[in-house]
């Protein structure tokens, strides 16, 4: 087998680009996700615009439950361990909108 560097293997080198690839399209895929539901044409664009001209002290409220939801969910997901057999789907389901958010970006120059 070929060796490259100090020892490593091109199998191993490979199996180490696959694993930032699939890791790249799953950021895009979340990016792209996150940038489509708070874009300023997105989903929840226009609903937050509403609340905010219309009850800016409720829509505060809600912004800051958002932000203590996120973190408390986040402390939570720190401290679990990973089930036995755990599922890798929603990984792959982020890399597959990765994929096609960037098979857009360079198709049509889009998000």
């Amino acid at each position: 087998m070929h060796s490259i560097g100090s020892g490593r293997s091109l199998h191993e080198l490979g199996e180490f680009l696959y694993s930032v690839v699939v890791l790249c399209l799953a950021f895009v895929g979340m990016g792209g996700v996150v940038y489509h539901c708070i874009a300023p044409v997105g989903v929840f664009a226009p609903w937050l615009g509403r609340l905010w001209d219309r009850h800016p002290g409720f829509a505060l409220l809600v912004s800051t439950g958002l932000v203590v939801m996120v973190l408390a969910a986040r402390g939570n997901a720190m401290t679990l361990r990973p089930r036995k057999g755990s599922n890798d789907m929603p990984l792959y389901v982020f890399v597959a909108l990765g994929t096609f958010f960037a098979a857009r970006l360079m198709l049509t120059g889009m998000l």
